[in-house]
């Protein structure tokens, strides 16, 4: 672990862009009308594919369903479909409708064998989600278009995950499957002629498809019923042409990443908003 930064602006979990966080596979407790606020500590890859890892201070903000809005991690979506019979067993549900999400990018200063290499700015995707559940079964997707220049590409994450709650516990695992366009793998793990040649590494082309695929947990803890101790915990394995990047191959990269966070939150009504 090279650092311990802090970056009072990142929402919380911001780079589980592809992972249970952000994918909400499985059957949620009902919360409409629920918000936290608070902190947490994350710990996660300095870039994607990098091995090694950095400790931030990030803050926590989430809510659900306030007039069709949810936010959760870095992600904003709105329910312009809300379909179902409910949640649970021998229940169904069904929601979709468009979202807006933030992903890191990656600076050349990182590491040394980035030298010369672009920096990557971060970038905004904007599409939409489909969420289904089908008793203790939910299933997801997320697809979204850059918009702000970071990769240009276009992403997109399908999960399956299910619900488990017993008292103040409780427990959401998933598992996810990464997919994005030749522009998003390019920029993160592609080499061009320049990059290798200041770098050393060797050139190399990334083209569209699955990058990597992602094992997780979302769970909490009830305190009081005012406050709320949370876990994000995720592994990933790139594979493809991410997994055959110099990049992830080089002296300071990794073909997996792990990412934890823990933080307390405080509940808040949004009834009245």
């Amino acid at each position: 672990m090279k650092n311990i930064v802090t970056r009072h602006l990142l929402p919380l979990a911001i780079s589980l862009a592809a992972t249970t966080a952000q994918a909400q596979a499985g059957p949620e407790d009902p919360s409409d009308g629920t918000g936290y606020i608070g902190a947490a500590i994350l710990l996660n890859s300095e870039y994607l594919g990098s091995g090694d890892e950095e400790l931030r201070a990030v803050p926590y903000l989430s809510f659900d369903n306030v007039k069709g809005f949810t936010l959760f991690g870095s992600t904003l979506r709105y329910r312009a479909l809300d379909v179902g019979t409910g949640q649970g067993l021998g229940k169904w549900s069904l929601r979709a409708g468009p979202s807006v999400s933030y992903q890191e990018g990656r600076s050349s200063e990182e590491s040394i064998n980035l030298t010369g290499f672009e920096d990557i700015g971060g970038s905004v995707p904007i599409g939409g989600f489909i969420r289904s559940t089908i008793g203790p079964i939910g299933f997801g997707l997320n697809v979204g278009k850059d918009i702000a220049g970071g990769h240009n590409g276009i992403i997109a994450d399908a999960a399956i995950g299910t619900f488990y709650k017993t008292g103040n516990f409780a427990i959401q695992p998933a598992a996810t499957v990464s997919w994005a366009n030749g522009e998003h793998n390019s920029r993160f793990f592609g080499v061009t002629d320049s990059e290798a040649a200041s770098s050393g590494l060797s050139r190399f082309s990334a083209g569209s498809g699955i990058y990597a695929y992602s094992v997780g947990i979302v769970s909490w803890v009830e305190i009081q019923d005012k406050y709320a101790v949370t876990l994000i915990a995720n592994h990933r394995w790139f594979t493809n042409d991410a997994a055959d990047s110099p990049i992830l191959n080089a002296s300071d990269g990794s073909k997996t990443g792990v990412v934890v966070s823990l933080g307390i939150a405080r509940k808040f009504d949004t009834k009245s908003w």
